[in-house]
Parts: C-alpha cells; structure tokens; sequence
C-alpha cells in the first residue's frame, strides 16, 4: 500500500472530520467501518469490530486488517487489493470475503467496498471501507445450489418420465428420463406444448382442456392415476399411467403443473395376454367333461369347471372360497368327507392321491366316480395347489359288472362244453366204428346209406372239436415269422387241393417287408382257412392272391383274395360271428376262430373287395422287434 493517489480536496474524507452526525451513523451501524493507512494497519474501527472482529476499537488500531481474514482467503484478496492500487482510473474497490471472529472463531461473509481518502495535498494515505455481512445470503444461495442439484440428481435419477408445465401447458422442465420413455431429450420439451406427447384428437383439444380448466377450475385428471396413450418421438404409440398434480409456489404469480409418466405397455400387454390366456383356460376348463376343480393346499376351493358346478347343482359363488369337503358333492356322509380331507392332507405333502367314490344326484340317483387328488408343485417343490379331478366311471362299472357276469357264464358253458364234447366225442367214434364194421357185412345200398351216416357222424366231431377250440383261451408262443416263408408253407400245405381245383396262388411280398410276430402254427392255420375259403368261392380254375406289405413303422399287412363271387356288405358285419356261415356246407367256426387268433395277437382282421373281383381278407398284425 505504498502508491499514492491524489484526488480533489473536495473528496477528501478523514476521522478526524467526521464529527457530528455523521460520526454518530457510522458509531450506530450494523455495518462494520474501517480505516486503514497504507500498510494495512487500523487506524480507526467502529464498535461492529466486537462482533465481526472479536476485538474491541481501541486493541484494533495498530493492527493489520489482513490477519482478520480466513486464511483460505487472505492471498486471494491481497492480490485483488494490489490490482485495485495499480488501477489509477477506479475511484473504488468491491470484493468478498471471510472474516473471523479471533475471540469466538466464528466466520462471516462479509462484502468489502472500500474508497480512497486522499489528504489536503490530495495524496492517498489511508482507505476507509465499509463491510456487510452476507452470511445469511451466502447460506440461502448454498442452499439453493444444493436444493438445484437435488433436483437436478433426481430428475437425472428418475426411471419415471418427470415433466413440469405452467397453467398454458408449456414444458419447463423434464427429467432424464424422457429421453428414453418418449425419445425426446428434455432440452427437445422444454418451451414446448404439452400435446406433443398427445395422439389425436387430444392434441387438437388440449389448449380448450386447460382453458376450461383455467375458467372453471374443473379438471378430471388432476390429483388420479389414469392410462393414457403417449406419442413416442419416432411416431409409434405407448402406454403410460399418468398422474399430475398441481403445484401452488407461495410468491409466484400462477401454480406449476408436475406430471408423472410410468409405461405400462409391457403391462397392460402382459395382463391383456393374461385375460386372453384366462379365458382359453375357462374355455377348455369349463368344457371339460371330467368334473375339475382347484385347490388351494388347505382344500379350499380356488375354481370347480361347469361340469362339477352342474352335477353339483350349485354356482361358483357357492362353492368359492369354502373347504371341498364341506361342498354339496360331499354331502352323503360324515364318513366320505372325512376320507376326502385325509386325502387331502396326502396330497398337500406331495402325493398323487386316487381312489372310487360314489355321490348322489338331485334326483337320488347314485353315480359312481374314479375321483384323484393331484398335487401341483413349484421350482421349490412347494405345493400350490391341488387338482381336484372326477370321472363318471357309472356306466363302466355297470359294463364291467355286465362282462364278468357274462366272462363267468361263458365261463360255465366253456367248462360244460369241454365237458359235453368230451362224453359225445367217445360215443361218436364207437358209433362211427360200428357203423364201418357193420357196413363189411351189407349190402351195396345198405353200405352207401351206413357210409353216409358214418361221414355225418365225422362232421358232428370236427364240429365238436372245432367247436372246443373256440371256447378254451389260446397258448401263445410267438416268435419272428416271414409273410414269405409263412405263404409258401400255405401253398406247399395246400399244393393237393390247387391241383384238383386247377387253382393258382400268386406270392407277392413288398421288398423290405419286416418279419410279424406270431405263433406260426396258429397264424398259417388262419391264412390256410383263408386260402381254403377263396378255393372253394373260386371253384374250378381259381385265382388266389397273397400278399404282404408294411402299413407303416409298426405292423404289417397280409391280404388274402380270390377271383370269386364276393360277398356281399349286408353280411360282411357278422361274417366272423361263430355259426354265420355263407355256405351251404359251413359250420361257421372257422372265420370266429380266424378272428379270435388274430385279435390274439393284438391284430385286426376286415373283408373289403378284391380287384380280382371277389373277396379280399386283410389281416393286419405288429412287427417283430429288431
């Protein structure tokens, strides 16, 4: 502080002069006054130095002003200082500060201007300033700064779209977020309409919105959560629930309007695919014909299917929510619904539960029911819930109780048959061997009529015999056979009936035609009835055709035809009926017997017509495994 400046004398300003009133200002003020001469030093302080300064008037003259500053300051506004000095043209110098308080340590903003006072040669010795403190200002301007960045942090840390408007609808500030949610960044809204984000017909309408809200103070959107379709940048639209409050800012001239934008697109997809999936599962679940209901792991009844509902005679509301033992369809007895939750206690651990039950229908009428418990589990192995599922069995049970009473009746007649064929059948043969030896000793026509009978009496015991293999159960050895080498042991068997009927047999089998599984003797007794049955439809001159070929990845087709007549569709049904027979010499065995082996072997044999012209026989049987 050693430059001087001079100055008009008229400007001149010293302690000494100030007397009077002015001097009783200065002693009054809340401001803090100083005086320093050119070395920094106080030559005069007001009585403020007590509390900015910490010490009194009189122990600061002599001192140095810059020892009272924070030290973090103290460089900074020297050098500010010395600047001011080198700058003849400036009258007056203004910088900040802080000061310290050296008795309490207390710190204060204070902001400095201090002027020249040039004496009557118009030399600057010493500088008078004045000092304010501004504490409080700096606190509240770190206090917005703070609050701004804050703000500024949540609005940058918003997953939700932020957007503030004034009561016009023009943007004034937007989070982050929009620049993912809509594709606008916020410098992009800011100053804009609202309707931007708006799809028509909203946009066109929303300025005549806010101005009927602004007349009327009317408005449905404030203060709610509600859906609306939200215009993305790129033109595609989304779904965003929305809410929007209202913002009165104590001061300001009108409120702020702050709106919240979630997407819900996904969501309202996902619970749009939910319904959508609902009503598949109601529309197979309430059409099932089984009666269905679910559980929860207690036994309380989440959901019954219409079948239930209807056999039940109740409604869902009736059953909803209520233990399934203590539902109508458990009404019979104390001992079914107690069952039923033992069951459930079962299948609440885990386990498939099964088992018959009965349950009565509005009119009395009992109905029988295969009824399950299946339990339903999570990737915890946790049960959720329980399938509940029953199937009317009444009419099985009814069909099965009918076949065994008949099973035991053929039973009966089998064991009776077995028995009867075997009395018949000694007395037949001694009365067949009679009639020969009696026969030797008559006469020619005698002989022929004894021969006769003695012929009749050889069919009743193949009938008898025939007759005894259809009743008795068949013993399977099955093992791989060739439809080759099956059809040739037919025709070499039958080589003497072709030569006397003047018939042929063509073999055709299909290349790669995999082997049957079959009891051989049994499966050539079948084609040989077949065989036997086309000759005799042929008559003289006969053409037989065998042929094999696969029908697909697990069986085999063998088709027996012939050139014959045919027979007719009227009676093709009961054809393999025992006893139904189309010739005048059948017994009708051998077809029902052909039948039985074939469904023996878990086969199936049909009578379609041949393009030979007359019967075609098809017998279709598995495959041998490799």
């Amino acid at each position: 502080m050693t430059k001087s400046r001079k100055k008009a004398p008229t400007t001149s300003l010293e302690p000494r002069f100030a007397e009077g009133p002015f001097r009783d200002f200065v002693e009054r003020s809340s401001d803090l006054f100083t005086v320093v001469d050119e070395e920094g030093r106080f030559v005069y302080v007001n009585p403020m130095s007590d509390h900015y300064l910490g010490v009194s008037p009189r122990d600061c003259l002599a001192r140095v002003a810059f020892e009272f500053i924070h030290e973090e300051d103290r460089e900074d506004t020297k050098n500010q200082f010395q600047a001011w000095m080198k700058s003849p043209n400036e009258d007056s110098f203004t910088h900040e500060n802080r000061q310290i308080n050296s008795a309490t340590g207390e710190v204060f903003h204070m902001r400095w201007t201090t002027i020249p006072l040039p004496d009557e040669t118009g030399n600057v010795r010493r500088l008078a300033s004045i000092a304010r403190d501004v504490s409080d200002l700096r606190r509240i301007e770190a206090d917005l700064i703070e609050q701004d960045l804050r703000l500024r942090g949540i609005m940058a840390g918003m997953l939700d779209g932020l957007i503030t408007m004034n009561q016009m609808g023009i943007i004034k500030g937007a989070s982050d977020s929009c620049l993912e949610l809509f594709g606008y960044a916020p410098s992009e809204l800011i100053d804009s309409n609202i309707s931007i984000l708006m799809p028509e017909p909203h946009r066109s309408q929303h300025d005549g919105y806010l101005a009927h809200y602004r007349k009327t103070g009317e408005t449905y959107i404030l203060n709610s959560i509600r859906e609306f379709d939200v215009v993305h940048k790129r033109g595609h639209q989304i779904v965003c629930e929305l809410s929007v409050a209202r913002i009165d800012i104590p001061g300001a001239d009108e409120p702020v309007f702050c709106g919240t934008f979630r997407d819900v697109t996904s969501r309202k997809m996902a619970r749009e695919a939910l319904r959508q999936s609902e009503q598949r599962f109601h529309a197979i679940f309430d059409q099932e014909f089984q009666y269905v209901g679910i559980l929860d792991p207690t036994g309380v009844v989440l959901d019954v299917n219409q079948t239930a509902l209807k056999a039940g005679n109740v409604t869902r509301d009736e059953v909803l929510g209520l233990p399934f033992a203590e539902t109508a369809w458990w009404s019979r007895s104390a001992e079914d619904r107690k069952k039923l939750r033992e069951a459930i206690t079962i299948a609440s651990q885990g386990k498939f539960i099964r088992y018959e039950t009965k349950y009565a229908l509005m009119n009395g009428e009992f109905r029988a029911v295969d009824f399950s418990l299946k339990p339903i589990l999570n990737k915890e192995l946790h049960v959720v819930f329980i399938i509940a599922e029953g199937r009317d069995i009444t009419e099985m049970v009814r069909a099965q109780k009918r076949e065994t009473s008949m099973l035991k009746a053929l039973a009966s007649i089998g064991e009776s048959a077995s028995v009867l064929a075997h009395e018949i059948k000694n007395p037949i043969t001694a009365i067949n061997s009679a009639l020969r030896a009696v026969a030797d000793k008559l006469g020619e026509d005698e002989q022929n009529v004894l021969i006769d009978l003695s012929s009749r009496m050889q069919k009743l015991e193949r009938l008898m015999r025939r007759t005894l293999s259809l009743a008795k159960p068949l013993d399977l050895h099955l093992r791989p056979l060739s439809p080759d080498q099956l059809f040739r042991d037919v025709a070499s068997t039958l080589r003497e009936e072709l030569l006397q009927s003047d018939s042929k047999i063509e073999v055709s089998v299909m290349e790669n035609t995999p082997s049957i599984l079959a009891d051989a003797g049994l499966l050539e007794e079948v084609i040989t009835n077949l065989v036997k049955n086309a000759l005799e439809a042929a008559e003289y001159g006969g053409r037989i055709r065998l042929s094999a070929a696969p029908t697909g990845t697990n069986s085999v087709k063998l088709c027996v035809e012939d050139n014959g007549p045919g027979i007719d569709e009227s009676v093709r049904s009961s054809l393999f009926h025992p006893f139904v027979t189309t010739k005048s010499t059948g017994t009708g065995i051998g077809l029902a017997l052909s039948k039985k082996i074939v469904e023996e072997h878990e086969g199936e044999i049909t009578i379609e017509t041949s393009e030979l012209g007359g019967a075609q026989f098809r017998v279709i049987l598995p495959i041998a495994p490799h």
